[in-house]
């Protein structure tokens, strides 16, 4: 099975039948038909099931579609890479990011980067740290916003912005008229707190225990965007990282320092050994720059959060 043979399967699978595909790469229906045939015959095994005009995956196409995928998936990124090695501006930049900094940390970033650099494409996914982690790693995208500690292999990182944490509450919440809130004022309240799984949270927790008083947790989730949303909705206040909050603080949020000394480490990671690129540095540089910003925006006078 050769790499045309494999480019006229997966246009098959993806277009859902050979007169599409022959469409898609300009070729003969019967071409295509053919050349489906022989690799069937190559491989020795049925990828489709014949009917009606339609060509049904069998669940040996569907994970030679797969491995197929991961191929031209990785061509892809070895021509963005020649590209951006060469200079030039009409590749694809691969960005990962958590899916709080989609609200503006992101966005902002992405358009510094298109004010000098228009023909460049970008492909973003979100998710968890430990998934973007993962991308980084085994090179499926070009540049990852992580949280320390990373201690994951194949991964370098450069600084992106240390903060503090920040209680966040409605601007009509008794909390929003001191200039920081201590432990033992946020024990006293109800609360939204963001995922038990972090080294944060655990600290958080201690320093609760240690109150006469331990405080109401109302509502426990694993998205920042719904934290604020329930802080949003009169539900009680919240401890976020100041740079998470930050992105939610134009819907009617005010941030407060916490004067606990919980401080939390963001990184811009790329895979190990990838050859250096200028707009991965590009990137570093204006995503450093832009969550100071927001921070400082979010918390005029609040020193405390960077």
């Amino acid at each position: 099975m050769d790499f045309r043979q494999l480019e006229i399967f997966r246009a098959v699978m993806d277009s859902g039948s050979a007169t599409a595909a022959a469409r898609l790469l300009n070729l003969s229906q019967p071409a295509v038909s053919r050349q489906l045939s022989q690799i069937e015959s190559e491989l020795q095994v049925d990828l489709f099931i014949r009917g009606g005009g339609k060509l049904r995956p069998t669940a040996d196409a569907l994970a030679l579609y797969d491995e197929a995928t991961y191929a031209f998936e990785g061509i892809e990124r070895v021509l963005n890479l020649a590209d951006r090695m060469r200079g030039r501006d009409n590749g694809v930049l691969r960005l990962a990011a958590p899916y709080a900094f989609s609200e503006a940390l992101l966005p902002q970033v992405v358009a510094r980067m298109v004010e000098s650099h228009r023909n460049l494409r970008y492909a973003t996914e979100f998710g968890r740290y430990e998934s973007i982690a993962a991308m980084v790693a085994k090179r499926q995208v070009d540049i990852g916003i992580l949280k320390e500690p990373v201690g994951h292999p194949g991964i370098q990182t450069v600084p992106l912005l240390e903060c503090g944490t920040v209680c966040v509450m409605r601007e009509d919440h008794a909390l929003a008229r001191v200039a920081e809130v201590s432990v033992a004022q946020l024990a006293r309240e109800t609360l939204v707190l963001l995922g038990r799984d972090t080294a944060w949270r655990s600290d958080l927790q201690s320093l609760l225990r240690g109150q006469p008083r331990m405080p109401n947790v109302r509502i426990d989730t694993h998205s920042a965007a719904a934290v604020c949303a329930f802080v949003a909705q009169g539900l009680g206040v919240s401890v976020l990282p100041a740079l998470v909050a930050a992105q939610f603080a134009d819907k009617g949020l005010v941030l407060r320092p916490l004067t606990a000394a919980i401080r939390h480490r963001f990184v811009v990671a790329s895979p190990v050994g990838l050859h250096a690129s200028r707009l991965a540095d590009e990137f570093a540089l204006a995503a450093a720059e832009i969550a100071r910003q927001l921070v400082e925006r979010a918390m005029p006078g609040g020193a405390a959060g960077v």
